[in-house]
């Protein structure tokens, strides 16, 4: 390790975690008026130092892992480590916050807005898996702080489904380390293949608890519904936080699980490689097509959606199932997933980059109107020309327009499954079929949202309203650049950055190299079936229209939410009061008991002394 690296993970990240904890106690209460806009400035610097200073590092984190570990915690220690996987996600994680730090007009609290940060950085490079869990549940508590700050009807509410969900993920989360521990003897993230190809089947009791647990904070079907009940009642840059960049560490975890713990060891790739895949070859097709409903789901229901960020919140679950089903496909195809590993690290960064500028528009546009509703909206590119703008990069991003950041992602996406047909199971002929269905309905979602919101008559109350706001816009044209910058060249990214962390795995090097170095992203074949996609999204939306089929009434069998959230919130609310109405009785009779009983022996000792 240089003296860079080792500078930046023994020295800077525990000290600017003291730096901070002095400043905020110490010296900026004693301020004054100029308390809120220093401390925004200090928690800016703090993070673009700690991002300038991880971008620094890149050449020694590409011939190595940056590993640091701390004896003595918890009776075993404890490992950081920057590796080709988590690195890219601690660069992006400052982007964003940097880019909403500029944005946020919302009197948020900076001290939860920095320790969420700090505790996001600490779950991306905890190097075991105790310390991953409990850096994951920090950033659970403290965002939800974050969340309900304001304390309004609407946050609170938002707040509890949040943290009921977190809990439960948390707990699932928790169980599946300590059966992975009991059973391996470690907690480190390490290819346990050969393990699991000896155990029975409490292997896979294992992968469903730690894949269920990550899966609920990413918003994973059937564990879904919480993004649009939170995300229609948390402040805007909260929730753009979190589409983002928290439930991406959902995901991360599905892929450190994926690739990391039941993949095989180098010097265990010669030897009865398909028993030791098996697992996760089995886990992968599970994921796949659980992926595959995701993006079903999700799109379906942001179609039927008028609520901004209700829509943006299902399309926030459409399209971490592309990530899922990504991953799924690196699990599938095993040794050969790399096409999957890829794929699905690429959209999680394009995803980060395109879902936050709309949400900011979004937060705009109501900040502008005082209207969530997007079907009372209209023609507002008028007085917003640069937001109509930004939003509209950020449209061709998300579905996938040639040229944006989110058709190369979706490119690869699309190898990835074709891939899992070819070199599997035919039945994945029809998870592709579904996958082009799911990219037209996205074209077919944005569509609606743009146009109902910047095209068509300006509505006579919204005649008089403030337009552009220039800070606002510039942190959306930061984010906007990199979905520019990616489409144009997604090569740069995808060679630099991607193919080197695909080979930094136990994935084929000859498979890489033939597939992956060179991978054409403007072929014709590719801008053809992207541009058949749009074709088929316009088609969508001009029958939706038509026969009004954006707000169907949906029958109440398919709500999640009912079968798993509100059972859990009955026991959890309802078992309390079982406990007092059994046993309140029993306690207060037997306190009444105990009292009279030391009261008569008061009285009697006080009349036997005072004869």
């Amino acid at each position: 390790m240089d003296i860079i690296s080792r500078g930046i993970i023994q020295v800077w990240m525990p000290a600017s975690v003291v730096l901070f904890i002095v400043l905020e106690l110490l010296i900026i209460p004693s301020i004054g008026d100029k308390e809120r806009k220093i401390r925004r400035n200090v928690v800016k610097v703090f993070v673009l130092l700690t991002t300038i200073f991880m971008i620094l590092i890149f050449n020694e984190v590409q011939r190595a892992p940056v590993v640091y570990e701390i004896g003595n915690v918890f009776g075993m220690g404890a490992i950081f480590r920057i590796d080709m996987l988590n690195y890219v996600f601690i660069i992006l994680t400052g982007i964003v916050w940097l880019a909403l730090g500029i944005y946020s007009l919302e009197d948020i609290n900076y001290v939860f807005y920095t320790l969420t940060y700090f505790a996001i950085i600490g779950t991306l490079m905890a190097g075991d898996l105790l310390s991953f869990f409990l850096f994951f549940e920090a950033m659970t508590f403290i965002s939800y702080a974050l969340m309900v700050y304001h304390r309004g009807d609407d946050q609170l509410e938002a707040g509890k489904v949040y943290i009921y969900m977190g809990i439960i993920g948390g707990l699932s989360i928790l169980s599946g380390i300590l059966m992975l521990s009991a059973y391996t003897g470690s907690f480190e993230w390490s290819p346990l293949a050969v393990q699991f190809s000896e155990m029975g089947s409490v292997k896979y009791v294992i992968a469903a608890f730690l894949i269920g647990g990550f899966g609920i904070k990413a918003g994973m079907v059937p564990f879904h519904f919480w993004m649009p009940k939170v995300y229609e009642g948390g402040p805007i840059s909260v929730v753009a936080l979190s589409s983002g960049i928290l439930i991406k560490i959902g995901a991360y975890g599905i892929i450190r699980v994926i690739s990391v713990v039941f993949s095989v060891t180098d010097s265990a790739r010669l030897s009865s490689v398909e028993l030791l895949w098996q697992v996760s070859r089995n886990i992968g097709a599970v994921v796949i097509w659980l992926g595959i409903l995701t993006m079903v789901v999700g799109v379906f229901m942001a179609l039927q959606q008028g609520n901004m960020k209700r829509m943006l919140a299902y399309h926030s679950v459409s399209q971490m199932g592309y990530m899922i089903m990504g991953i799924g496909v690196a699990g599938y195809l095993g040794f050969d997933g790399a096409m999957g590993f890829t794929g699905a690290i690429f959209h999680m960064v394009n995803h980060a980059f395109f879902k936050v500028i709309l949400f900011m528009v979004a937060g705009l546009v109501y900040l502008r109107t005082r209207e969530w509703n997007m079907y009372k909206l209209g023609g507002l590119w008028k007085k917003m020309p640069l937001t109509a703008l930004l939003c509209l990069i950020a449209v061709f991003g998300i579905t996938g327009m040639p040229g944006f950041n989110g058709f190369a992602s979706k490119s690869v996406l699309h190898h990835a499954i074709d891939e899992a047909y070819l070199y599997g199971h035919e039945v994945f002929r029809y998870a592709e079929l579904l996958f082009v269905i799911v990219s037209a309905g996205t074209v077919c979602s944005f569509l609606k949202f743009f146009g109902y919101i910047f095209l068509g008559d300006l509505a006579p109350e919204y005649e008089k309203i403030e337009g552009d706001h220039y800070r606002m816009n510039a942190a959306m044209g930061i984010l906007a650049v990199f979905v520019v910058a990616i489409g144009l060249n997604p090569s740069f990214f995808f060679e630099g950055y991607l193919i080197p962390a695909a080979r930094s795995f136990t994935f084929s090097p000859e498979f890489i190299q033939s597939y992956l170095v060179g991978l054409e992203f403007f072929g014709a074949d590719e801008v053809v079936d992207f541009l058949g996609v749009y074709i088929i999204g316009f088609g969508m939306f001009v029958v939706g229209v038509k026969f009004h089929l954006f707000s169907l009434p949906l029958p109440k069998w398919i709500n999640a939410e009912r079968f798993i959230y509100k059972p859990v919130t009955v026991v959890c609310e309802k078992f309390p009061d079982f406990c007092v109405q059994q046993f309140e009785k029993r306690i207060i009779f037997g306190d009444v008991v105990i009292y009279a009983v030391l009261l008569t022996a008061i009285l009697g000792m006080l009349i036997i002394f005072g004869i």
